[in-house]
């Protein structure tokens, strides 16, 4: 059984965890950057709670676990994955957001309406921001 103490500065027994040497743990840890590309984020936090908790007695909530890999361990693959899916929920959002641009009054004339297409300017620029970190991901401890 591993400590899961909250001993690191996040209280997260995975950041505990880290650096222990122990096989199992460092095999679970491997898994998820293995496979982050080819299976759900959902799906791995799931499969690495069961694990966790079976194998390891170390017992976290899925969104414990969740936070770990999006915020602690700052793995390149991890992270390139999640920022993959928050693109892709940023392009639907951002199509919604075009459509509201532009305005066609009564008479069928277009206009664009200044509030909903400085939303969408500042949401491409996010979006831009996001690629720029897809190429530059680096992690800082």
């Amino acid at each position: 059984m591993l400590d899961s103490a909250d001993v690191s500065p996040f209280g997260c027994p995975l950041c505990a965890n880290t650096g222990s040497k122990h096989a199992f743990f460092d095999e679970i840890m491997s898994y998820v950057t293995d496979n982050t590309h080819r299976v759900h984020l959902h799906e791995l936090v799931t499969h690495v709670r069961t694990t966790l908790s079976e194998h390891l007695q170390i017992d976290m909530t899925q969104e414990r676990i969740r936070q770990h890999f999006l915020s602690h361990a700052c793995e390149q693959r991890v992270v390139q994955h999640v920022l993959n899916h928050v693109l892709h929920d940023l392009v639907d959002i951002l199509a919604v957001h075009k459509s509201n641009c532009v305005v066609v009054s009564e008479e069928g004339i277009q206009s664009m309406d200044p509030k909903p297409t400085g939303v969408y300017i500042d949401a491409v620029k996010q979006v831009m921001s996001i690629y720029k970190q897809l190429d530059h991901t680096v992690c800082k401890s």
